[in-house]
């Protein structure tokens, strides 16, 4: 599926590589999509069982379309087939292998790998990096105080959000004046105009993605699709 190492491949990059193979075109998944992604993997499902999923919608779509339109370009228009496709397999697993754990649990472990991960990195970095890693270790902890004695999934997925903001604040914040005034003409050059298509929401997203994309380059790792 592709030439990186397997080691090197994370959940999201697996599916993303299959999907935008499975479509023909495009680079990197819109944010919603990824998403949508990042739900599968804190649901469980299995990246083989997803990438099955999406071959079916996929050939569905095209079997149902009007001659000459194409298929949806976005990967959430495909979740039906991923849906199928993990009913399909819990039902032959029926028996055959323990419950998943409850949500509290799955929402603490998450939360505890941020946690450590965000120590790691703080203690290999130095500089504007390790206190952009304390911000956002800041702001983990402050949303999980608000989250009360029971994690659900959803609020986990909001601190380690909140957490990601913190970061790529502090990395903004981090650069030279000169850089930083650069910084949001070259994010706007790369996202592009916003669609008529898309909603002011959505265009935001794309634009703070990019804004990840070059906190990653500078070497800041963020948590969203880490833990």
């Amino acid at each position: 599926m592709s030439d990186l190492p397997s080691d090197t491949l994370s959940y999201q990059a697996v599916v993303a590589e299959y999907f935008l193979g499975l479509r023909g075109s495009g680079l990197m998944l819109s944010p919603l999509d990824q998403e949508q992604v990042a739900d599968w993997e804190r649901r469980g499902l299995p990246v083989a069982v997803v990438c099955r999923g999406l071959r079916a919608a996929h050939a569905a779509l095209l079997a149902g379309r009007a001659p000459g339109a194409p298929a949806p370009r976005a990967l959430r228009a495909y979740r039906f087939g991923v849906e199928q496709e993990w009913n399909a397999y819990r039902s032959g697993r029926v028996g055959e292998a323990p419950p998943p754990p409850p949500e509290e649990q799955a929402a603490a472990r998450r939360l505890e790998a941020a946690r450590a991960l965000l120590l790691d990195l703080g203690r290999a970095s130095s500089g504007p990096r390790r206190e952009a890693y304390r911000e956002a270790w800041r702001a983990l902890a402050e949303a999980e105080r608000g989250m009360g004695s029971h994690p659900g999934l959803d609020g986990a997925a909001g601190a380690i959000a909140a957490a990601d903001r913190a970061l790529l604040r502090a990395f903004v914040e981090a650069l030279p004046r000169a850089e930083r005034a650069a910084l949001g003409p070259r994010i706007r050059l790369r996202a592009g105009d916003r669609p008529r298509s898309s909603s002011p929401r959505a265009y935001r997203e794309a634009l703070q993605a990019f804004v990840a994309d070059a906190a990653r380059e500078a070497g800041y790792l963020g948590l969203r699709g880490s833990v």
